[in-house]
This record gives structure tokens, sequence and C-alpha cells, in this order.
């Protein structure tokens, strides 16, 4: 038998024996207090910036507050073997959204140390005697020891999925064929270049706070969301990440040196920038016959990502964006009425259809941004460091462009589709299924809308 059968078998008989009198006599002298326990629990946390960061969201607030309440009215409620199954799937529950959510184990148990702390503490005022004093902390704390362990089983197991899938993503690639991606950000490298040397020449009022920053143009957002995973054994995204700073301080002195007149030191400042632009193209060149030998593991049929990588990279979106402060957006899109191109044209001219949609998709969103194909006709665009402005502007071009073009599906048939779309912003919660939940509930609000439009949560 597994430790994990043998440890639900164990909380089984505490809830079915004498233990289950005494914890629910507990239940009832602390149920008064329940309450001074939670605030308790969040005045603590609220003072660690670590913990901070993860409650002090105002729906984490409100929902964190709910739930640690009935966590605590369980431990002395269950008694029949249905309501301990339950019990038991509801820890699991919490190990797999504390992993989701990319919270350090250590303030679990941390936060687990409180609510000790003011449990016993009032236990021992409330109880009369040493006997009763030492039975209660017995009894409790073996149900605390249980429930912690299945907790933390359910989140080492999300977590080795996560570290498996993420070594798997990095060593499979970003892109059907790296090296062309490669080769458009050279491109968009050089745009930059040829666009801020246009802004320095010609702009006789430069400000140093509005620079066209490399870091914040479309070249930097794919090195910031996408860098990482080309290859872990390349290990080359944090030396990108460096000479995109060196870029921008070389443009910051070059722009110093005009707003101060400085035209011999202006002259001698461009020339810096553009070397130090040259070297980072010729950093990118140097990778492509690397990332050739690399494998890309994308969909079959479209060439974008499949559902398998979707929390990996949620979840680490939602950290770069909760750390930086910065929005994101969902979009869920599905290929309006395709079951009747299946139907009509057979599912060859079905699959046709889906692939030059991916197309469209990879043309129209930017290069750091991710495309899934979450189902047969559905598919999910993460956008990063977008707003519900810049979400609804790709978004609707993304549905007129689909309006439009004409999908052929064999040598001289073609016909015309639509798609509806939802879109979801983040907005702060540490929980990445919640903008997946309200992109999705976004979408079948442009379905009910008759279809071919955008939905905004």
């Amino acid at each position: 038998m597994k430790i994990k059968e043998l440890i639900e078998i164990k909380l089984e008989k505490l809830y079915q024996s004498e233990s289950a009198d005494i914890l629910t006599r507990m239940g009832e002298l602390l149920e008064p207090e329940i309450s001074a326990i939670v605030s308790q629990f969040y005045t603590e946390l609220l003072e660690i910036p670590e913990t901070e960061a993860f409650i002090k969201h105002s729906l984490v607030d409100k929902n964190l507050k709910q739930h640690l309440t009935h966590w605590i009215k369980a431990l002395f409620n269950p008694h029949n073997e249905a309501e301990i199954k339950a019990m038991i799937k509801r820890q699991k529950r919490v190990g797999l959204v504390h992993a989701n959510i990319n919270v350090n184990f250590n303030y679990f148990t941390y936060g687990i140390s409180i609510l000790k702390r003011e449990i016993y503490s009032r236990l021992h005022e409330f109880l009369k005697t040493e006997e009763d004093i030492t039975q209660a902390f017995l009894v409790l704390g073996q149900v605390f020891d249980i429930l912690v362990s299945i907790i933390s089983e359910a989140y080492v197991s999300n977590e080795v999925i996560h570290e498996t899938n993420e070594l798997s993503l990095k060593m499979k690639g970003i892109s059907p064929n790296t090296a062309i991606e490669c080769e458009r950000l050279r491109g968009l490298l050089l745009d930059w270049l040829r666009n801020t040397l246009t802004f320095l020449y010609q702009n006789p009022d430069i400000h140093l706070d509005s620079l066209p920053k490399l870091q914040s143009s479309n070249f930097g957002l794919w090195v910031v969301y996408k860098a990482d995973f080309i290859g872990y054994q390349l290990d080359f995204a944090s030396d990108l990440k460096q000479q995109i700073l060196d870029i921008d301080h070389a443009l910051f002195i070059a722009a110093k040196s005009k707003i101060e007149g400085k035209e011999n030191q202006f002259f001698d400042n461009i020339v810096a920038l553009n070397d130090a632009v040259t070297k980072t193209s010729w950093f990118i060149s140097s990778l492509i016959e690397k990332v050739l030998e690399l494998d890309t593991g994308m969909d079959a049929l479209t060439r974008v990502f499949n559902r398998r990588y979707l929390p990996t990279i949620l979840r680490r979106q939602t950290e770069i964006c909760r750390q930086q402060k910065l929005p994101y957006a969902m979009l869920a899109i599905d290929i309006d009425h395709f079951k009747q191109i299946n139907d009509t044209y057979q599912h060859k001219a079905g699959d046709l259809v889906l692939k030059q949609f991916a197309e469209l998709l990879l043309g129209t969103v930017r290069e750091s941004d991710f495309i899934f194909r979450s189902g047969g006709e559905e598919f999910l665009v993460l956008l990063g460091s977008a707003d519900q402005y810049i979400a609804l502007h790709i978004a609707e071009r993304i549905r007129h462009k689909c309006e439009i073009q004409t999908f052929k599906i064999n040598g001289v048939k073609s016909l015309n589709i639509t798609c509806s779309i939802g879109v979801a912003i983040y907005e702060g919660h540490p929980d990445y299924n919640r903008i997946l939940q309200e992109a999705d509930s976004a979408l079948y609000k442009a379905k009910d809308q008759g279809r071919n439009c955008v939905v905004f949560k």
C-alpha cells in the first residue's frame, strides 16, 4: 500500500474513533474565535513582503478569507466516510492551487504555523485540565500533520509536472522554424535601430524619459517572454537581456549628448550605439546553426502549441507580470460553424482551414505572444504586456482578417469563414486559471450574440 493511501486511512480512523468527539468539542469551543484567527493570520502575512504580494489582491483577500474560514471549521466537522473523502479531495485541491500560483511552500507552512499557534493558544484557555489539553493537542496535531502531508503531496506532484514540462518546452524550442524566427528578430532589431536613429537625428525636442527603448520594443518583449524557451542547452537569454540593457544605455548617452549640444560626442555615441546593435545582431546570427538542431514539439497540424505547455507558460507569464506590475491578455477564439465545414467538405478540408487559420494568427499577433490550439477548432492567444485597448485591437484585427480572407480547401474550391473571440485581462490575481475562465466566458457570450464578434469579459 502506498504511503499516501496509509495517510488517508489514518485520517479516516481519526474521524471515526473516539477522537471524533474530541474534535467536535474543540470545534464548538473555537466556533466564536474563527474570525479572529483568520484576521490574525492575515495581519501577520501582510507584514511580510513575499506573502503580501500574493494576498493583497482584492479577489484573493475575499476568496481566501472565505476558504480559510471553511478550512478551519472542516478540521472539526467531518464524521462519515463521504465527508472525509470530500475533505481529502479539498486538501489536494489546496495543494494544486498553491502550486499553480507558484507560492513557495515555505510560505504555506509558515501560514499553517500561525493557525496552529492561534488555535492552540485558545484551546489552552478554554480547556480546564491538563489531561484535556494534552489529549486535544495530540489529536489536533495528528489532523494537522495528515492534512499538510496530503496538501504537500499534491503540491509536489504538480511541481514535478511543471518542471518536466518546462524542461521539455525548453528542449523543444518555441517555433516551427526557430532559425527563421531568429532572422526575423534580427530584422526587428535593425528596424528599431533605423527608427531610433531617425528619432535622434530629426527630433529637435528630445526628452530622456520618452526615448524609444529597445527593451520596450517588439524585439525586447520577445526576449522577455520567449528567449528562455529557445533551448536550455544554449543558455543565451541572460546574455541577450544584458545586451539590450547595454544598447538602451548607449541610446541614453547619445540622446543626452545631443540635448547638451555636444555634437562631436553625439556622433561618437551614435557609432557606439550602432556597434552595440551590430554585436547583438551577430550574436543572434550565431544561434541559428545551433537552434536548427532543436526539436519543436508543436501541434502536428497547425504548428502552434497544444495545451500541454499552457500551464507552464501561463504560470511564468503571471509571475513576470505580477512582479513587474504589467497587464497581459488572453484571447479565446473559436472558428464559427466549423462542424459544418467537416460535414460538408470532409475532414481534410477542415484540416486545411485550421492550418490556414493558424497561419493567420501567426501573421497577426506580435513576436512576444503565444498561440495554442486548445481544442478541435479552438485557439488561445496569450498577449504579453497588453491592456484592454491593445487586446481588443488585436482581437478585432484577427476577426476582420478572418472575415475577409478566402480559405482554400482544395485546388479550386475555397470558402469564407468567421470566428468568435472572447477577451480577458490579467488583473493581478495569482491564479492564472481565472483569466482562462473569463476568456472562455466571454467567448460563449460572443457566440450567444450571433458569432463573428469580439466580446470583452
